[in-house]
């Protein structure tokens, strides 16, 4: 046996251990995989943000358009979740969003409908607290 054939030996049986040390997991590391194998982060976030996106109505908001006869389309629903979302964009807090005959008054970053008006009710109507408002086509 040479030298070389010596240095070869050696190196291989290092080769050896680096491969087997890949396929030999501490306790650690199967506590990372359990941690990983369960929802990803994208999916986590998509479900808190998908669980707040959708608009919704409040209890009295509910009962205003029951008792004020206002009808909701779900193209009205649509128009009116879809200029929540530009008020969210632009920063808005509590909003007044006028549609048509129709008026909302909004907290944007719950997403939540506080009350609804229709054409009577908005006749000489002071809205306070508001810190914004948007125009949606009909």
């Amino acid at each position: 046996m040479s030298l070389n054939d010596i240095q070869r030996s050696v190196l291989m049986s290092q080769l050896n251990k680096v491969d087997s040390a890949k396929q030999i997991q501490t306790p650690r590391a199967r506590q990372n995989e359990k941690q990983i194998s369960g929802p990803s982060f994208d999916q986590t976030l998509e479900q808190i943000v998908g669980s707040k996106s959708t608009l919704q109505f409040s209890k009295h908001a509910a009962r205003r358009l029951q008792t004020r006869q206002i009808e909701m389309s779900e193209m009205d629903q649509m128009k009116l979740q879809d200029a929540v979302g530009s008020l969210e964009k632009k920063g808005a807090r509590d909003s007044l969003i006028l549609m048509g005959d129709k008026a909302f008054i909004v907290n944007v970053p719950s997403k939540t409908v506080v009350t609804a008006l229709s054409k009577e009710q908005m006749k000489e109507q002071v809205f306070t607290n508001i810190d914004s408002t948007m125009l949606v086509n009909a």
